[in-house]
């Protein structure tokens, strides 16, 4: 049987694959001489030849121009070309492609949103002239990553900030989990953000793997690379955001 093309799936008004998505994005990667990519376990892994790497110290390296695998990775999310409502980070160094988010990942993120807008608007608030967003990369180059978070609260005067400052300034991150993503939510994501000293970190994770069911974990102190304190929530159940917010989030219309 003859294989679809991406195109062809769109005009049979299908969605293309995962397999699809990022069998195209590398096929179009630009890398540099001497650098190579490959798709391990879903995911665009780049990489220097070994016989370069071997050749010289970093210090060489950087005299002859040779960019660093931040700056290879980088430019080659930079330059991906994926369809629409599918989006990509990097994890840890890797390209890491995701489908687009379920209509119950939507409804949460939205939930919440609405929640923290009110919030920021509310006369006397504790985070009065914040903002929310979704959807906004930011880089932690500490650990080889550019997150897009599906919801993150940052002061209204960051928005002339540098890229790698962005997340810095973050007051909160929300991150709902996916199939395709909790692990990379539970694990390299909550390093990340710790690393970046993001004071609060809420996970809505929808398939808890210690509980089978539906969990909120809220992150905060973070200290030398990983948060110190959490607490956790069952769907159903309320969980309470600490100053500067005082706020409390009604899990009970998270749908599984």
């Amino acid at each position: 049987m003859r294989q679809l093309t991406i195109a062809a799936t769109k005009t049979a008004e299908h969605e293309p694959s995962h397999w699809e998505v990022v069998l195209r994005a590398w096929e179009e990667l630009d890398l540099p001489e001497g650098w190579r990519a490959e798709i391990i376990e879903g995911d665009i892994t780049i990489t220097l030849l070994s016989e370069v790497a071997e050749s010289m110290s970093i210090a060489e390296a950087e005299e002859l121009g040779i960019p660093s695998h931040w700056e290879v990775v980088l430019r080659a999310w930079e330059e991906l070309d994926l369809p629409e409502g599918w989006r990509a980070e990097i994890i840890e160094g890797d390209i890491k492609i995701m489908t687009p988010p379920s209509l119950e990942h939507g409804h949460i993120v939205t939930l919440i949103h609405k929640w923290l807008v009110l919030e920021c608007h509310r006369e006397g608030s504790g985070i009065g002239g914040a903002e929310v967003y979704q959807n906004v990369g930011v880089r932690v180059p500490l650990r080889s990553g550019l997150y897009i978070p599906d919801l993150m609260v940052l002061p209204e005067s960051v928005l002339s900030s540098a890229p790698e400052q962005l997340i810095r300034d973050a007051i909160l991150v929300v991150e709902v989990t996916s199939k395709s993503t909790a692990q990379k939510d539970r694990k390299p994501k909550l390093w990340g953000y710790a690393h970046a000293e993001v004071p609060l970190y809420l996970l809505v994770d929808r398939w808890d793997p210690d509980s089978a069911k539906g969990e909120v974990t809220l992150f905060s102190a973070p200290e030398d690379g990983r948060y110190t304190r959490s607490v956790r929530a069952p769907f159903g159940e309320g969980i309470e955001l600490p100053s500067p917010f005082d706020l409390m989030i009604d899990t009970g219309a998270f749908p599984v």
